[in-house]
């Protein structure tokens, strides 16, 4: 049993044992309430725990003598279908019938169950038997979340044809029914958190529990319900917002009732018509949808004279917990390398590290205003503000080494002395793209990129090519890679010597192209004529 938390889930979400022993799944409510009664007659912890206590340390201290465990004991087995059957009267509940049950005590040595292994028990035997068994709700205690199955679609103004398909988000309370939904054309892990985010600004608090659908975007894996994988963006979008997560099981609509009643509710009375209307833009769209959730929130149940709305404002609004001063962030991750250059690349932009980190991997988490930087253990490093601009370097000055020659080949005098074995307009280019920067590393990759040309191509075009970018003042990695391969051929033949006259420089100039003048005299062209004009005779 996860001893902290346990008393995380007691002392800060305040939820009961039974609800404890359900989130964490490997204990009972029975061993919930022992390990609290413990944990508060043991005068040397108290809560909050200190950062450097474990559970090791919790369990030494409260469990010191060895004992017999509740798994193993032998437990007294129970009618479900009496149990079944007994549900079917008017006011009758599975806590009376486990009362019940419990009163008797233990019968030929064996103890009765717990309420929680009670419950399990009869909910794995209506399981088999297909057979379902009503959910006591309490205010402000769960969410349920889940998709609507109908779609809707976003229209081109410019292309009628071109559609983009809408999914529909949908939130509800389970003690009052109040449920918020919200358009999305891209159910990725962003949106999702985006979302969930609105839906909590709607409700103007949170739950101790959610209970999401089995998407990829909530649930990594979920085989036996148990222990299931979350998805660790939503896991720390839980933890920032102080909420535990309890998925259903899979292909179970029954374990998130209330939220599947909702989606038949917008599908049949909000879905259907809307699909007949136009929208543009998703703005549009959500606007339409929110006055109509609006609305059914606002309608009177069938037979009742009140509505979702009343009931979530006076019994639900006041039993949830209060939401932390800021929204849960999403964070872009993304394993990157940090190169010769000190540096590592995200989006586009450059951002400096010490030396320690040079060629090692991190992990970069990446918020709308700052980046995080971690190790391979999961330990932050530092923080950098995030750019947006192409190519921009974000350095901490204390990260740039003063000199170069004990770090790696990649310095100032290796790519100077690469450039003057091509020729002088290279070196002359090269040095000015060094000079660009204010500190000669952030250059390198420019450098590197430049002298690879010679290679690909030729010393001699990349020497042409460095000339007249330096000529031009065009000193940079962009105008080289644009324009090298015009160099490639060589340059045009196209200088005569000087002893020629101006007439033979400019046949030569002309070459095959060049033609007689005279042919075209006007002596010549009435020749011609009387020339044609008499084979035709």
């Amino acid at each position: 049993m996860d001893y902290k938390k346990v008393l995380r889930l007691h002392f800060m979400n305040h939820l009961s044992s039974r609800e404890i022993a359900e989130s964490c799944g490997d204990c009972s409510k029975t061993t919930v309430n022992e390990f609290l009664k413990r944990f508060r007659e043991n005068p040397e912890l108290s809560y909050p725990l200190p950062a450097d206590v474990t559970n090791e340390y919790i369990g030494n201290m409260l469990y010191k003598k060895p004992g017999v465990s509740a798994d193993q004991l032998l437990y007294r087995d129970f009618n479900k279908e009496a149990v079944y059957k007994a549900l079917a009267r008017k006011g009758e509940t599975l806590k009376h019938l486990w009362q019940k049950y419990n009163a008797v005590g233990v019968v030929d040595g064996k103890k009765p169950m717990s309420y929680r292994q009670y419950c399990r028990r009869y909910s794995e035997w209506a399981d088999s038997k297909q057979l379902t068994f009503h959910i006591q709700r309490y205010p402000g205690v769960n969410l349920e979340l889940d998709y609507a199955g109908k779609q809707l679609y976003l229209h081109n103004r410019r292309n009628p044809e071109e559609t983009t398909k809408v999914t529909i988000f949908i939130a509800a309370l389970t003690y009052s029914d109040y449920f918020y939904a919200e358009g999305m054309t891209e159910c990725d892990i962003r949106n999702w958190i985006r979302v969930n985010n609105n839906a909590l600004a709607y409700f103007g608090g949170v739950t101790p529990t959610v209970t999401p659908d089995n998407c990829k975007v909530a649930v990594a894996r979920n085989k036996d319900w148990i222990s299931p994988v979350l998805n660790k963006d939503f896991q720390a979008w839980a933890e920032h917002n102080n909420t535990v997560l309890t998925p259903a099981k899979v292909k179970s609509p029954r374990w998130k009732p209330v939220v599947e009643g909702h989606v038949k509710i917008i599908t049949m009375h909000i879905l259907v018509d809307m699909e007949d209307m136009v929208f543009y833009s998703l703005d549009d769209l959500n606007r339409v949808l929110m006055e109509r959730v609006d609305a059914e929130n606002r309608k009177p149940f069938d037979g009742l004279t009140y509505s979702r709305y009343d009931l979530f404002t006076t019994e639900e609004k006041e039993s949830l917990l209060p939401l932390p001063p800021s929204r849960f962030e999403y964070l872009e991750r993304k394993t990157v390398k940090v190169a010769q250059d000190f540096s590592f690349t995200f989006d586009k932009v450059h951002y400096s590290m010490p030396r320690k980190y040079l060629r090692q991997e991190l992990e970069i988490r990446a918020g709308e205003k700052e980046i995080y930087v971690y190790n391979k253990h999961g330990d932050l490093i530092r923080t950098h503000k995030r750019s947006y601009t192409p190519k921009d370097w974000v350095i901490i000055p204390s990260d740039m080494p003063a000199e170069y020659k004990d770090y790696g080949y990649w310095t100032v005098p290796y790519f100077q002395q690469k450039a003057s074995a091509i020729g002088p307009s290279t070196r002359a280019l090269i040095d000015a793209v060094i000079q660009k920067y204010a500190y000669p590393v952030q250059s390198f990759r420019s450098c590197f990129g430049i002298l690879r040309y010679a290679e690909k191509y030729s010393p001699e075009a990349l020497e042409r090519c460095c000339k007249d970018a330096v000529l031009a003042g065009r000193c940079n990695y962009s105008y080289i890679c644009n324009t090298i391969s015009t160099y490639h051929k060589g340059p045009a033949q196209n200088t005569v010597p000087q002893s020629k006259t101006k007439e033979e420089a400019a046949a030569a100039v002309s070459g095959a192209y060049k033609d007689d003048d005279s042919k075209y005299s006007l002596k010549n062209l009435l020749k011609r004529q009387e020339t044609e004009a008499g084979n035709e005779e």
